[in-house]
């Protein structure tokens, strides 16, 4: 298992990652960069992957919440939420950044193949309300969108 900080966020998503999350001190790492790396598998987006590696290093301070060794006790319970705190800011953050509209019609070949795509969700709506088949009454709807009631 690795950790690896090059002190640029810029630079990777990784070190995005570690700097989001404070993992950035090599005599205190919190998460490998193969944990990283199976994260950003799993959700790609820097915000999200950071909420989730918070979440990780919350789980890992749960385990050891209060340890009393001899004299010395450590509780590890305010760690534990502060990277549950930290979590959930992360995620705000990702809910709160621009979404980017999808265009399909950049031109005439590749709207034909978007719309000939069977694997891909219908759009909601085309030239007209009407045009598009989602829109339609079915048998079971009490009202009859053509006639206005």
């Amino acid at each position: 298992m690795t950790w690896t900080y090059s002190g640029n966020p810029a630079s990777t998503t990784r070190d995005a990652v570690r700097f989001l999350i404070g993992d950035t001190d090599t005599t205190d790492q919190l998460i490998t960069d193969e944990e990283i790396a199976y994260l950003i598998t799993q959700h790609g987006v820097v915000n999200r992957v950071a909420s989730e590696s918070a979440r990780a290093i919350a789980a890992k301070f749960a385990r050891l919440m209060n340890r009393t060794i001899g004299g010395l006790s450590a509780d590890f319970s305010a760690k534990y939420r502060q990277y549950l705190e930290l979590a959930d800011n992360l995620l705000e953050k990702d809910e709160l950044s621009p979404v980017s509209p999808y265009i399909s019609g950049f031109s005439r070949s590749a709207k034909e193949a978007v719309e000939l795509d069977t694997d891909r969700e219908p759009t909601f709506s085309r030239k007209g309300i009407m045009d598009n088949p989602r829109s339609q009454p079915s048998d079971e709807s009490p009202y009859d969108y053509r006639r206005g009631a």
